[in-house]
């Protein structure tokens, strides 16, 4: 019998008839044992509820919906990397015009230089998100995390105005590589707040209790929360499109009134552009912290202190891994599309930058096509989501695939000059080609909803993110390192970034979404077991009884 039976002494017949599950489970060795759609919406509703907790859950507000939408302006349209990118390779470029920059003791190709940094910002994140992501689980201080680091954001975006100078450039590489991590964690925050925002709709709410009055099935339940949850990250890339669309077209038109006839023009119309950024994100972001609900966490174990808390959670989760087989699965995908992804941006950002010229206007035209692409994509989506219900699963493959295709596009310039990014029409329909890969922007992160346990989002979510830029950090020294052996040929390196998207997107065929879920909900009964005592458990299991909460799920 699983602990929290044990905990609360309830019968299992009266359990059974808290919540009549059509059809009824099947008892083996007095445990229920559901069908596999009934188990899925079962185990949705456990994990919820096994993990003691530092409170009762907040329902979500339509304003805290609407501005956690609003809000995705700033991992969306941020200048760190896009304005402020290109800001600081300028002033490389007028303080080093061969092309050749003094970099590990040597002179070394700009780009291979560049490559290197973005290595190292993201070696960088990884230590503060392994350090932040499993302490941020517990009690309800995590909001606080994502308003430090976003403040953070905001002061290097602001900084970066005061540079005007060529001799400034290092100053610009350390405020580049300080905003975006900070921008990186907020992301990763801002990802993991999510699913409980998701989960603590009214609708959701109201679902689980018609679970517990028999007038819902759990699978119907699991359908309902699969949609809620593809529809919000639909939205949330939907309105994060729409604003920078329309604040990049008037970027568009300040960086048009301002030119870049001469090398000062141009550091002025960055500047200019990084201070009207600047603005743009602290109106986008200061009302969802206003309004954000501090929810609930887990609770400490006793005689655990909050220094241990997270190193414990961690060895937690490295005991259990191989019952998380789905995840780590996921986990894997993951990193290697974010590889292909990632990268491919990272070098035909800089490739795209030398064939325009540096230009501010064509930097902000080509990012206002590639959100319009991106929106358009993701609305189209959503539009064939809501008829025909299609599961996240499917959604994230086909994104996965499309992503694909821009790398072979690159790689096949090796052979020619007539395609392969050396051409600006290229750059138009790379960005246009976002309204195919919009899938994956939009659904990989729901993915991770589906295969992570929901009380420990936090840092699970900070390993997905941390995985996906640990291949921003792999992604670029090899790359760079590719581009060096081919004495300078950029377009060898997207042959690698083909590679590792395919096997990614092999692995994301192989997920079982269903059974990663049925997965989460023992690992979460173990660790309940494992990590709190009886009083804690019968606490929490009191609470979940109070609250009709009844899913239980045989303990393997």
């Amino acid at each position: 019998m699983s602990n929290k039976m044990e905990a609360t002494e309830t019968p299992l017949e009266e359990k059974k008839d808290a919540y009549e599950i059509s059809p009824a489970p099947v008892l083996v060795d007095d445990r229920p044992v559901f069908t596999t759609g009934d188990e899925v919406g079962a185990a949705i509703v456990e994990q919820q509820h096994v993990i003691p907790s530092t409170g009762q859950r907040k329902p979500t507000s339509k304003l805290e919906y609407i501005l956690f939408n609003i809000f995705y302006f700033s991992n969306n349209g941020a200048p760190i990397g896009g304005n402020g990118g290109a800001l600081r390779q300028a002033l490389l470029n007028l303080q080093f015009p061969n092309n050749y920059v003094p970099w590990g003791g040597q002179y070394q190709p700009m780009n291979s230089m560049l490559l290197d940094v973005t290595g190292i910002l993201f070696a960088v994140q990884l230590v503060v998100l392994m350090t932040l992501g499993p302490y941020a689980d517990y009690g309800n201080w995590r909001p606080w995390i994502m308003i430090f680091f976003q403040l953070v954001l905001e002061a290097c975006q602001f900084a970066m105005c005061g540079l005007s100078k060529p001799g400034q450039w290092q100053v610009a590489q350390a405020l580049y590589v300080l905003g975006s991590i900070s921008a990186n964690v907020v992301g990763a925050f801002y990802a993991a707040t999510y699913p409980g925002i998701v989960r603590d709709l009214p609708s959701l709410i109201k679902s689980e209790e018609e679970v517990r009055a028999g007038t819902k099935t759990p699978e119907e339940h699991a359908k309902l929360d699969m949609y809620e949850r593809a529809q919000l990250y639909n939205l949330v890339n939907i309105t994060g499109s729409a604003l920078v669309v329309l604040f990049y077209a008037i970027a568009i038109g300040i960086a048009a009134k301002i030119g870049y006839d001469s090398p000062q023009t141009l550091i002025k119309s960055y500047r200019i552009l990084m201070g009207y950024f600047g603005v743009v994100t602290v109106l986008c972001t200061t009302p969802f912290f206003l309004v954000q609900k501090h929810r609930p966490g887990q609770q400490l174990p006793k005689g655990t202190s909050m220094w241990s808390a997270g190193p414990k959670q961690v060895w937690s989760a490295a005991k259990s891994a191989r019952h998380l087989k789905q995840c780590l699965m996921y986990l894997a995908a993951y990193l290697l599309v974010s590889e292909t992804f990632g990268t491919y941006f990272n070098v035909t950002g800089i490739l795209q930058n030398e064939i325009i010229n540096y230009s501010p206007t064509m930097l902000n035209v080509f990012s206002l096509c590639s959100d319009l692409g991106g929106g358009s994509g993701t609305v189209f989506m959503w539009y064939l989501q809501k008829r025909y219900r299609f599961s996240i699963k499917k959604a994230v493959l086909y994104g996965a695939c499309m992503t694909l295709v821009p790398s072979l596009w690159g790689g096949i310039g090796c052979f020619t000059n007539k395609i392969g990014f050396k051409h600006v029409w290229e750059f138009w329909v790379a960005s246009f080609w976002n309204f195919q890969t919009a899938a994956w922007g939009a659904y990989s992160t729901s993915m991770i909803s589906e295969v992570v346990p929901a009380p420990k989002a936090f840092m699970f979510f900070s390993l997905f993110n941390l995985v996906s830029q640990t291949s921003g950090f792999i992604g670029p020294f090899v790359s760079a390192a590719i581009i060096k052996a081919a004495h300078g040929n950029n377009n060898v390196a997207y042959w690698f970034l083909l590679g590792m998207g395919v096997i990614g997107c092999v692995c994301i065929y192989l997920v079982d979404t269903e059974k990663g879920k049925i997965d989460v909900a023992r690992y979460l009964e173990r660790e309940a077991q494992e990590l709190y005592d009886e009083e804690q458990r019968t606490h929490a299991a009191n609470i979940e009884e109070k609250a009709g909460v009844v899913g239980h799920l045989e303990t393997v």
